[in-house]
Order: C-alpha cells, then sequence, then structure tokens
C-alpha cells in the first residue's frame, strides 16, 4: 500500500465521521422530542469507532510516513546491495579464473604424462627385448652347465666301481650350484685302491674346472701303483701339477687356486690303509669308537710356507668305517642358533650313525635330513661332499 493510498483513505474516514456526527445533530434538532439519551448513546458509540479508526489510521501513517533520510537511507542500501553484488561478481571471476588456470595446468600435465607414458612404453619394450635376450641367453648357458654335469659325473666313479672295492658305502654330494667343485676320485691296479675326497677352490663353473684338473692330474700321477705308492708322494706331485697349471695366466696376476683333500691308499693283500690329507681330515670309526686322523696344513697349491704332506698307516679290519669330506658341511649355518654346525657336532654325528649299524643308504639319508632340518631357510653356503668307505 502505498503512502498516497493512506492519506487518501484517512482523508475518506474523516469525512464520513463528519458527516455522521452532522447527520446526528441535524435529526437531534428536528426531532427535539428524540429520546435524548438513546441517540446520545449511539452517537458516541459511533464516534468512539471513528476515533480510534483515525487514531489507527494516523499511527500506521507515521510509520510509513516517508521521513527526510529515507531517500538517504535507500541510496545507502542499494549501494550496500550494489557492493555486494559487485563483490560477489569479483568472487566469481576469481574463482572462474583459478578454474581456468588449474584446468591449464591439468592439460599441460596430461601431456606431459602422455608424453612419458609414450617413452616410458618404448622403454618397457626395450626392457622386454632385452629381457627376452638375457632369459635366452642363461637358458643357453643354463643348459651347457647341466650337460657340464653330465660330463663331470661322468668322471666321477660310479657306485658300481665303488662297490667293487668297498662291503658297502654311500657319496652325499650337494653342489652349492649345478656343478660342483667338491669332487671324490677312486683308481684301482691290482691289489692297490686309491680313493679320495676333495674340495676346490671356488664352486660352480670355475670350481667345477678345478675339480676336472685334479681328476686329469690324479689319473696321469697313479697310471703306475705299486706297494710302495704312497699317498703323501701323490699329494706332492698333485701340488706341483696343480701349481704349475695355475700360474700359466695370460695376464700375469698371480694366481694360488687350488683345493684341499684327503686321500687313502688301501692295500687289498695286507690290509693296510694308508692316509694323507692336505687341510682335510680322515675319520677311522670301528666298533663306536672314531679316530681322526689329522691333516698337513698345507692346500694342494702355492701357500707362503711349504709344508711336506705326511702318510699315516693304519691297519684295517672288515667293518670299518672310513669318512673323508669337505668342509661344507661343518661350515653350514643353522637358522635356529645361526652359527655353523662346526667339526665337533659333525664327529659326534658320524660316530652316532655308524655305531648304529646304518648302512650306507640310511646314513646318506640320515645327512640329508639333518642338513634340511639344520639350516632351514638360510641358503645352502657351499658345495658340500661326505664320502663314506665300509671295509
Amino acid at each position: 500500500m502505498t503512502t498516497e493510498t493512506i492519506i487518501t483513505t484517512l482523508s475518506v474516514l474523516l469525512a464520513l465521521t463528519a458527516a455522521i456526527a452532522a447527520t446526528y445533530f441535524a435529526k437531534y434538532r428536528k426531532s427535539k422530542k428524540y429520546v435524548l439519551s438513546t441517540s446520545e448513546l449511539r452517537l458516541q458509540r459511533e464516534l468512539r469507532k471513528a476515533e480510534n479508526s483515525l487514531e489507527r489510521y494516523k499511527t500506521l501513517y507515521e510509520n510509513v510516513r516517508p521521513s527526510d533520510n529515507a531517500s538517504q537511507k535507500t541510496d545507502d542500501r542499494k549501494k550496500e546491495v550494489y557492493r555486494k553484488i559487485v563483490s560477489e561478481a569479483e568472487a566469481v571471476m576469481m574463482e572462474r579464473k583459478e578454474l581456468e588456470n588449474e584446468k591449464a595446468e591439468i592439460e599441460e600435465r596430461n601431456k606431459k604424462l602422455w608424453d612419458m607414458s609414450l617413452t616410458i612404453q618404448k622403454e618397457k619394450e626395450r626392457i622386454d627385448f632385452l629381457k627376452k635376450d638375457i632369459e635366452a641367453k642363461h637358458t643357453s648357458v643354463t643348459d651347457s652347465i647341466h650337460y657340464a654335469r653330465y660330463i663331470q659325473l661322468a668322471i666321477l666313479p660310479s657306485p658300481e666301481t665303488l662297490s667293487k672295492w668297498f662291503s658297502d658305502h654311500f657319496i652325499f654330494w650337494r653342489p652349492l650350484e649345478i656343478v660342483s667343485g667338491d669332487f671324490y676320485w677312486m683308481k684301482q691296479s691290482g691289489d692297490i685302491v686309491v680313493f679320495t675326497v676333495a674340495d676346490c677352490t671356488g664352486h660352480g663353473v670355475p670350481g667345477a674346472f678345478m675339480s676336472l684338473l685334479g681328476v686329469t692330474f690324479l689319473d696321469d700321477i697313479c697310471i703306475n701303483l705299486d706297494d710302495s705308492t704312497r699317498p703323501s708322494e701323490i699329494l706332492e706331485a698333485l701340488r706341483a701339477n696343480i701349481i704349475a697349471a695355475v700360474s700359466r695366466n695370460l695376464d700375469g696376476r698371480p694366481m694360488d687356486d687350488g683345493m684341499d683333500i684327503a686321500l687313502c691308499i688301501m692295500n687289498l693283500k695286507t690290509k693296510k690303509l694308508y692316509f694323507s690329507g692336505a687341510n682335510n681330515p680322515m675319520y677311522l670309526v670301528r666298533g663306536g669308537e672314531l679316530t681322526e686322523y689329522k691333516p698337513v696344513r698345507n692346500p694342494i697349491g702355492k701357500y707362503p710356507r711349504i709344508i711336506p704332506f705326511e702318510t699315516h698307516e693304519v691297519d684295517v679290519q672288515p667293518g670299518d668305517w672310513i669318512y673323508m669330506f669337505s668342509d661344507g658341511y661343518i661350515d653350514q649355518f643353522g637358522e635356529k642358533t645361526g652359527r655353523k654346525l662346526m667339526q665337533k657336532n659333525f664327529r659326534n654325528m658320524i660316530s652316532t650313525l655308524s655305531t648304529g649299524g646304518a648302512d650306507g643308504k640310511a646314513q646318506e639319508d640320515f645327512l640329508g635330513e639333518f642338513l634340511t632340518t639344520w639350516r632351514g631357510n638360510v641358503a645352502q653356503m657351499d658345495d658340500i661332499l661326505v664320502g663314506g668307505y665300509r671295509i
């Protein structure tokens, strides 16, 4: 409702009230005999109603009547609203600009990621090619080493050959890799049998090459065996051959490769056993008692202080067990203890095995089961070889 409409309405009501009052006054004058009390009461009621209405509209008018500073307030309100609108518009524009910048950054990152993905894809293809090439070469090399294992096994004594000269035996042979630097060897001439267990420097292919040298040299040295042949003589000749062989290198570097070995000569006629060792001992177990024959602390190869090898003479009896071994079993770490097995524990194990009356197969199985349990998840450390021979 506008201000003009309110003013008009109030004027009409005032005029109407005046007209009503005039009408009643006229009637009063014309009707002198009209009952005064009734007329006055009715006129008073109407006047009160008119006064009340007039007062209410006056109040309403005062509330809505434009003041002197109404225009100024309206302008200030409009300005405030305008400022808010401008501020919100600026904020929206800033946000839009930030979104556009982020969009541009994302597009740039996407472009870089795309370029990187293309580069990675090319690199992956190159790596896949190299991987396949390496796998092919690895397969070729592994196949060659597996074939070399057959060759190595072919030059080692067969179980039938060992069974011919011993009432029982076992060979516990566990290469660290496919081929081994540990080897066993045997040769017979008349009543003379030579047998040995050796541990070459290194393992895998280098160790296997050294073992091939050892077998070749032993075959040459032991062509002529007789009752006077002693193991210390064989080891001296083997040492000279190994030193001469490894000294012939092409780049002038000194080579200290060689082997540790335990070697026995048994005279089937006289029941004499002769032993000589280069760092590796020999155990003889008879009736539950273990006797250790110690080696000379020199390897088969170069050494700062050369010591002549010695020969031990032993009278053997049927049922005696002869044990020779490399250091792989003794030096194997155990998962639970974190330590090597050590020679003392190995001695006790060997003594218990032979005393219990176990045959060669049972002893070999026990050594395998014990080794698996002992090392647990610890990797095998070296080539392992244990040979047992019963007279």
